[in-house]
């Protein structure tokens, strides 16, 4: 679920997330989650565990695989 937020951002962090959004040909609402994200990340905000796996896709897909934790 998104939520829509209204904020004030220096004019040179827009124009980099600008030149950055078009490098990566994202939105600049996707690269500034992307990057709160990964600031709550590294201060320990986190509110839930993420479920990687080492599994790659190469043509078939296993449940068994993608869902194991260690």
């Amino acid at each position: 679920m998104k939520s829509h937020i209204s904020a004030t951002i220096d004019l040179n962090l827009v124009e980099k997330l600008n030149r950055y959004g078009e490098e990566e040909r994202r939105s600049r609402s996707q690269i500034i989650e992307m990057a709160l994200e990964e600031f709550l990340r590294k201060r320990g905000v986190a509110d839930e565990d993420i479920v990687t796996s080492a599994g790659r896709f190469v043509g078939d897909f296993s449940r068994e695989e993608t869902y194991a934790r260690e």
